[in-house]
């Protein structure tokens, strides 16, 4: 009796430290959980690269595993690096030209006069001046606030992209070892294991996908609009705008306001006027269309959920809500189908879920592991 008490005190003691360490090692891991999750996704999407550099070099796995990380690093920096040194180069040319536009520019004047015939005859240059000076200072106020920020954010991306290539080499080295070895100490039905694995792979596969299309759509309208109104140079503004496009919040914002901004400062009213609604109205609202089409169609999410679970995410994780957010509804759901499945017995769908793709095309899991696999199976 004595020892069957010492036992069950034992365990509790066990439980309670084993907890207390759990939340413990989840309090030190969380500020990182952005590189290290964004991290797993990149290497759920290109772990076929990694096994066909082992298939050629016969198994030299760390190898694989640099050469997979480095070719993904140079797929995510190459781009940003071209489009940053694009728009470095023409925010130096316009730093260089706009003092000498404005000293023969009268912007009041010429917000006056592109003013329908209707409103110019109740608004007077003092008015019309004051107004436009207030807006200006608020601007360039605001500009400078983006500005401070953008450069504390450079910092933190630097230290992120850091964080999120070593996570990325350890997943491609490790990820089918780690992946069994959880398997094996969840104390969870394979099924749904399994099923919990695909959704995190169809939502990896879902946010990047959806996000890369719905930013190239956005620069594709972006760079229309910026056609129209005769924006020189309007190629490098359309790609900066892709790239901005996959900033949450604010998107294409940080590039269309500043260039209707100055359209307006060098005296092109109109175009400057136009491209703000173009932007506001047409651009800025596209996404929340195309966005959750294309990422509901793979996650077999209705798009209103696809929607929520987005925007929802950004206020609650912050940038991290665009990973976190639709992966957390991809498993709620997954849990909801199978309780309907497997406790209710109602097996028809809430919503209808897309054809399954063939083998060959979808992953079945998580790094291409299957949940009956042991660790040690995978490890040979």
């Amino acid at each position: 009796m004595a020892a069957a008490d010492s036992k069950r005190w034992s365990n509790l003691v066990f439980a309670g430290l084993f907890a207390l360490a759990i939340v413990l090692f989840s309090r030190i891991l969380l500020p990182f959980m952005m590189p290290v999750l964004l991290g797993g996704f990149l290497v759920v999407l290109f772990f076929p690269i990694q096994d066909f550099l082992c298939r050629r070099l016969k198994g030299h796995t760390p190898v694989c595993a640099t050469l997979s990380t480095l070719a993904v690093f140079l797929l995510i920096l190459l781009p940003l690096a071209g489009v940053g040194w694009l728009v470095g180069r023409e925010l130096l040319l316009l730093a260089t030209n706009l003092p000498t536009v404005l000293e023969h520019v009268d912007v009041r004047q010429e917000l006056i006069a592109n003013l329908p015939p209707g409103l110019s005859r109740y608004v007077s240059t003092e008015t019309v001046g004051s107004e436009l000076e207030k807006a200006l200072v608020s601007g360039a106020t605001a500009s400078a606030t983006v500005l401070r920020h953008a450069v504390g954010l450079g910092s933190a991306f630097v230290v992120n992209l850091f964080l999120m290539m070593v996570a990325m080499y350890y997943f491609f080295l490790d990820g089918r070892r780690l992946y069994a070895e959880a398997i094996r100490l969840i104390p969870l039905d394979k099924r749904y294991i399994q099923g919990f694995s695909r959704d995190f792979v169809d939502v990896a596969y879902a946010i990047v996908y959806g996000n890369t299309v719905t930013a190239i759509v956005q620069g594709a309208v972006g760079l229309a609009g910026m056609l129209i109104v005769g924006v020189p140079h309007a190629g490098v503004w359309g790609a900066a705008m892709v790239i901005a496009a996959l900033v949450p919040v604010v998107g294409t914002g940080l590039v269309w306001v500043p260039i209707s901004l100055l359209l307006v400062l060098s005296g092109r009213v109109g175009d400057g006027l136009f491209l703000a609604g173009w932007g506001a109205l047409v651009v800025g609202t596209i996404d929340n269309f195309i966005r959750p089409r294309l990422c509901g169609s793979r996650m077999a999410l209705h798009p209103l959920l696809v929607f929520l679970s987005m925007f929802g995410g950004v206020a609650v994780f912050g940038m991290m809500g665009m990973l976190v957010g639709p992966l957390i509804a991809s498993l709620f759901m997954a849990m909801v189908r199978i309780y309907r499945r497997d406790f209710l017995g109602i097996t028809q769908p809430v919503f209808p879920v897309p054809p399954a793709e063939p083998p060959s095309a979808a992953a079945p899991s998580v790094l291409g592991v299957q949940p009956g696999l042991s660790a040690s199976s995978v490890e040979t």
